[in-house]
């Protein structure tokens, strides 16, 4: 998220039509994933084609290391540009900048008539979709909060620079648990606070974090009542508490939101709620190496 919520590469990104693949899908290593997919086209576009005409800085070789990066290639897969793991912003500025030249060059000298890339809003099908299909698309955010006596936290990141996002999807019906019937505090029931606590509070400010799992949950429950009734729906007030810990890691706090129904649409049309707390420990991939000790965390719930 650092890298292209940058606006210098956002404004170069409208050049691109962009994209993102699991990269073990498009560069299969175990044995199961290379027998499965060995002639899915994406495969042989990536690794055969675009992987063979990559500069040996930006394409490891190994067929046993992941191929995790930012690559630019033409729809035939020729090279255009890329970077190998570890992409920071003024990486990503540079591989864009390339690939346009090289890709300006390509067109000159092809006499190629390529049309403009069109500029729509960012996910905003896939959203719409979501939004047929589900109760509740709820949009998260990650970040690690201000710290008392410091800017930074223990592994030299400037505190709140660093953030990530994710999603996570409820139901029909499980979003209908969160609309209480009155207006004195309802408890939700356990299924659906299980799955915003065990999928939503993940610490992954860094990078990746498994879900916790329900025995996870030592403590917490999530409570809402009505509020309200505005000229666009009634107001649902929400909040909640919760004690998150495993073998590795911890995360204990507090929630407090509100969530807007609507009616007409029989639906929660907004969702503004925040999770704060104290998070310890670390997981494999979440990066937290030598920022074990206990810190402040934030995850925000959002549905616009």
């Amino acid at each position: 998220m650092v890298v292209w919520s940058d606006p210098r590469v956002q404004k170069l990104a409208k050049e691109f039509v962009c994209t993102t693949e699991e990269v073990d899908i498009l560069f299969p290593r175990n044995e199961w994933l290379i027998n499965h997919l060995k002639n899915d086209p994406a495969v042989r576009l990536f690794r055969d084609v675009y992987g063979k005409q990559a500069p040996r800085q930006h394409w490891d070789p190994n067929p046993q290391k992941t191929k995790q990066g930012v690559y630019a290639m033409m729809p035939d897969g020729t090279y255009l540009s890329g970077r190998f793991v570890g992409t920071r912003p003024n990486q990503v500025l540079e591989l864009m900048n390339e690939a346009l030249e090289k890709w300006n060059r390509i067109v000159r000298e092809r006499n190629l008539r390529p049309k403009p890339v069109p500029q729509t809003e960012a996910l905003s099908t896939w959203k719409k979709n979501k939004r047929e299909e589900l109760g509740l698309h709820i949009e998260l955010h990650f970040r690690d909060l201000p710290r008392q006596g410091t800017q930074h936290t223990n592994h030299g990141k400037k505190v709140g620079e660093h953030f990530n996002t994710t999603w996570l999807e409820l139901s029909k019906t499980e979003a209908q648990s969160l609309v209480p019937t009155s207006t004195s505090w309802q408890t939700v029931p356990n299924n659906v606070r299980n799955k915003l606590f065990t999928h939503g509070l993940k610490d992954i400010v860094y990078g990746q974090s498994p879900n916790w799992k329900p025995h996870d949950i030592r403590a917490g429950s999530i409570k809402v009542r009505r509020g309200k009734t505005t000229r666009s729906g009634t107001v649902i007030e929400l909040m909640g508490d919760f004690d998150l810990k495993d073998h590795s890691h911890q995360f204990s706090g507090k929630m407090l939101g509100k969530l807007l129904w609507s009616p007409k649409d029989k639906r929660i049309t907004r969702m503004e709620v925040v999770a704060t707390g104290t998070r310890t420990g670390g997981t494999t991939f979440n990066f937290r190496n030598r920022d074990e000790a206990a810190a402040p965390l934030g995850v925000s719930l959002i549905v616009r």
